[in-house]
């Protein structure tokens, strides 16, 4: 399979597609995952309110001034 380019910009699907394949490679990864990542998980596959509560996620994190947080993670200075 060849390298596809990443895209700085996502579409809704591509994105949710993105935390669901993030959060099953963690859950591959770690021998005692946490119970509520497994459960968190198991709402991404079944729950059927889950797309609204993604499209409400997604427009809470577009608001003006919503708080990042990456900003901890990305800007501490060490």
């Amino acid at each position: 399979m060849s390298e596809k380019a990443i895209s700085e910009a996502l579409t809704l699907d591509e994105a949710f597609r993105a935390v669901f394949f993030m959060t099953d490679q963690y859950l591959a990864r770690e021998r005692e995952p946490d119970e509520g990542l497994v459960l968190f998980h198991q709402y991404l596959q079944s729950d059927p309110a889950r797309w609204e509560d993604w499209e409400a996620a997604v427009r809470r994190a577009l608001e003006v001034g919503a708080t990042d947080p990456l900003v901890e993670n990305l800007h501490r200075s060490e």
